[in-house]
């Protein structure tokens, strides 16, 4: 199936998870000007009657380099062309002067708290990046190697979250971020953009940065050493399998703990101490990992899962009988004789 193809399919798949499927909607496509973005920018535009969506394109200007002005202008005239709307927006100019050891997560949500409000301004219902199966792979090797991560890492990057679960105060659920590109592969993009003009971002290449030096360093060694494997495929199969999986255990995780919801003065879980008895610190571990993102709590949907120490904590603390009270974010954990009482901070 040739990448046209592929994408289409993709993005069928997203509407009929969205609920746009066969309605008029509105799309907002993140484009920075580079080969990824272009082309879906470019396919978007091919398929938009087809799917009854209108759409607006915005570059975001990291304010890292003086020549982003011209990209800026770059995206703008490529959207003249095609007679789409484009939004340009900003970082502050003192953002880069903070020095904090994750710099990537920070300006990734940045560009995401960005998005986010001109998406709600101008009441779009998706805003689409171009995440392909290369940066899919990269994520979840980095999990791997670098977290050791569980089911739900291995998930990687989804082809669908609502505005909720990527900045987790959006206080937007319904907005829809969509990747209808995350089985096509980076050479399929180069062949499509063949011909076409497209920026180039030399901090790219930059190898400082952590997903650079998976992109630059671990998978041409990958390559290289495994050059009959179809690797990237085989991961992005993996990814699939571990979502399907984890969205299932996520299900019967979500009805255990709604079986001990208690009303009293307001929404509270009670763990009765036969209960936490019945059950091994294994499947303790796994519960609460779960919890934190189950909404149970509706303002406490989609709250990031703690670390594996934290949630060994949690499960040493229920265990234990003698009163005590203790604080894991966002739940406050009370402790008696009789069982655990959890409640919202």
């Amino acid at each position: 199936m040739d990448i046209k193809g592929k994408f289409k399919e993709n993005f069928k798949a997203i509407t009929d998870e969205t609920g746009f499927a066969g309605r008029k909607f509105s799309v907002l496509a993140a484009c920075s000007g580079g080969a990824d973005s272009l082309s879906m920018l470019f396919l978007l535009n091919e398929i938009k009657e087809e799917f009854h969506f209108s759409l607006s394109a915005a570059y975001v200007d990291h304010k890292l380099r003086p020549e982003s002005a011209d990209e800026a202008k770059f995206v703008e005239r490529i959207c003249q062309e095609l007679g789409i709307t484009c939004f340009s927006l900003e970082f502050e100019s003192n953002f880069w002067e903070k020095e904090e050891k994750n710099v990537e997560e920070r300006a990734r949500l940045k560009r995401y708290e960005l998005l986010f409000d001109l998406a709600k301004s101008n009441n779009f219902n998706m805003l689409v990046t171009a995440h392909h199966l290369d940066d899919q792979v990269e994520t979840v090797l980095m999990r791997i190697f670098d977290r050791g991560t569980g089911i739900k890492g291995l998930s990687g990057i989804k082809p669908v979250n609502s505005g909720s679960e990527i900045l987790l105060n959006s206080g937007n659920s319904s907005f829809f971020v969509v990747r209808p590109m995350l089985n096509i592969a980076k050479n399929e993009i180069s062949a499509f953009m063949q011909g076409r003009q497209f920026l180039s971002d030399p901090s790219n290449h930059d190898t400082k940065y952590r997903r650079n030096y998976y992109r630059h360093k671990i998978l041409p060694a990958l390559e290289a050493l495994l050059p009959e494997i179809p690797y990237k495929e085989n991961i992005g199969r993996l990814a699939e399998n571990a979502a399907r999986e984890s969205e299932i255990l996520r299900e019967m995780m979500l009805d255990f703990w709604q079986r001990l919801v208690t009303k009293n003065d307001g929404p509270e879980i009670f763990i009765p101490r036969n209960e936490i008895k019945s059950h091994s610190c294994s499947f303790w571990l796994t519960a609460f990992s779960y919890l934190f993102s189950s909404g149970i709590f509706a303002d406490a949907q989609f709250h990031r899962s703690p670390s594996t120490k934290t949630l060994h904590d949690i499960t040493d603390f229920i265990f234990r009988t003698d009163p005590a009270t203790a604080n894991y974010n966002p739940f406050v954990f009370e402790r008696t004789r009789e069982g655990v009482k959890i409640t919202r901070i």
